[in-house]
């Protein structure tokens, strides 16, 4: 006969497994829909479930909406950590590559970033959970400046915030299909941004 804790750790797991299968259907909703566009009601939907079991997760679609961001930026945390772990040389364009290479590979990724930005204001997020998306993304700022200092570049801030702003514009042309209009190719455009500015 299974124990209280047997029990308890089962419950916890289905939980879990809940939560995960109700932020992949919101993944698939702000994808197809943006953050206006969705709703609880949708959510659910997708998740096979009732928005009264969406709602007792989760306390409205701004909330799944930040979940879903912060999982991102955790993931492209983890994978500047394993790129930059053992990298002696070229941290820095390591670096503002990985960042670039990611978002790359996971485009819809990138435009959920960007869906929270509505002509010239940012909008759509409670102020704090704006806050922690924001402490996120600055922490990953911080690892590629430091990736840059490490190279030796006094002008590390300066650099980083450059790469990024670099590799974000090439992306979006990329997905918007605008770079292959003049003949460009985003990654060949990415190295040789890397090989001019932090050689």
């Amino acid at each position: 006969m299974p124990s209280t804790a047997d029990i308890e750790r089962h419950s916890r797991a289905l939980s879990d497994a809940r939560r995960r299968h109700i932020l992949e259907a919101a993944r698939e909703v702000f994808q197809q829909r943006g953050l206006e566009g969705a709703s609880m009601r949708l959510i659910a939907r997708a998740a096979g479930c009732t928005t009264g079991a969406v709602y007792a997760r989760f306390e409205g679609k701004e909330a799944l909406y930040a979940e879903v961001l912060m999982g991102s930026l955790a993931t492209l945390r983890e994978a500047l950590a394993t790129a930059l772990e053992g990298t002696s040389e070229r941290r820095g364009a390591t670096a503002l590559y990985t960042f670039f290479h990611y978002y790359l590979r996971h485009p819809a990724e990138l435009a959920l970033g960007l869906y929270l930005y509505q002509g010239l204001e940012p909008g759509g997020l409670t102020p704090p959970l704006d806050r922690e998306l924001n402490a996120a993304l600055l922490e990953i700022y911080q690892t590629t400046a430091k990736a840059i200092a490490d190279d030796g570049y006094d002008n590390a801030p300066e650099q980083a915030t450059s790469g990024i702003a670099h590799a974000v514009g090439l992306l979006v042309l990329h997905r918007t299909r605008r770079l292959a209009l003049i003949g460009g190719d985003a990654e060949r455009q990415m190295q040789f941004y890397l090989e001019q500015v932090l050689p």
